[in-house]
């Protein structure tokens, strides 16, 4: 559920902040991972979940919320990686709780189906072809 709800909003700013204050941000620039815009993030949910405008009112405050506090984070070279690792987990655990309260059981059920069938979401092909039988 996680990462779709997350869409973008990952520890990957966090996990690749560069423990040393000093070290220079352009070195590590090539790591980072692009990050969708919120118009993106809610366009990818809204198509995903067919969200509701109101739904989706009620579900951008709290992505910005969210997206602002990973930024202090990924910003706070003062904190040890592993705490401000936790606090991501935290803060995307936030995020899945207050959206979960938005959702219709329907829209919940996606999110469930998504999430087992992983990033490629369901129609992607099985790992090991099926094998065919021998004529």
């Amino acid at each position: 559920m996680g990462g779709v709800l997350c869409l973008g909003m990952s520890s990957g700013a966090v996990a690749q902040t560069p423990s040393n204050p000093g070290q220079d941000q352009a070195q590590s620039a090539p790591q980072a991972q692009p990050q969708m815009t919120m118009d993106q993030r809610m366009a990818r949910l809204t198509q995903m979940l067919d969200l509701t405008p109101a739904q989706q009112q009620q579900i951008r405050p709290v992505l910005e919320q969210a997206q602002q506090k990973m930024q202090a984070l990924a910003a706070d070279n003062a904190t040890p990686m592993a705490d401000r690792q936790a606090k991501a987990v935290a803060i995307r655990d936030n995020i899945r709780t207050q959206i979960d309260a938005i959702l219709t059981p329907e829209q919940k059920q996606k999110v469930q189906a998504m999430s087992q069938h992983g990033p490629g979401g369901p129609g992607t092909p099985p790992a090991q072809p099926q094998s065919q039988p021998q004529r």
